[in-house]
């Protein structure tokens, strides 16, 4: 097995203005995003938060979420995400 540094993740999660990553996910969970993101081009990243957590469309994916959650946090809820495979 390859030994990791501490607090690896396989993709990193950039916003604009900032060098270092705010998030970090596996590639399951970016490839997941970029789905629901095809799906829904116009939404924004609290409204994609709010659509992923909704029981009758998706089966619930806590890593998902807590990436979209960072990215409301950093204040970046009202920007719709550039996310493809």
């Amino acid at each position: 097995m390859p030994r990791y540094p501490k607090n690896y993740k396989d993709v990193e999660y950039f916003v604009p203005g900032r060098k270092r990553r705010i998030a970090g996910s596996t590639v399951a969970t970016r490839d997941f995003l970029a789905i629901v993101h095809e799906e829904h081009p116009t939404a924004t990243i609290a409204q994609l938060r709010a659509i992923i957590t909704d029981k009758t469309q998706y089966i619930r994916n806590p890593e998902a979420v807590e990436v979209l959650a960072v990215h409301i946090a950093a204040g970046y809820g009202d920007r719709i995400p550039d996310w493809g495979y």
